[in-house]
């Protein structure tokens, strides 16, 4: 996914009480991190490998289900 997908992705969060962040460096290097703004806490994935990340397709799917 590009750039452009990011931030799509992003204000689709943003519109949904949540906040997209890039997971770093290591394992998650590549992944986001779902914020519930509200809380400031990380939302659960449901992959175990990486609990608490999304890859971008991942992100967009949780975020198509949950709102706030």
């Amino acid at each position: 996914m590009s750039n452009a997908d990011e931030k799509r992705v992003g204000k689709l969060a943003e519109r949904k009480g949540f906040h997209l962040e890039k997971a770093g460096h290591g394992t998650s290097h590549g992944r986001f991190y779902i914020m519930d703004v509200a809380e400031r806490a990380r939302q659960r994935s449901g992959v175990a490998e990486h609990e608490y990340s999304f890859s971008l397709e991942e992100a967009e799917a949780w975020l198509s289900t949950h709102s706030k």
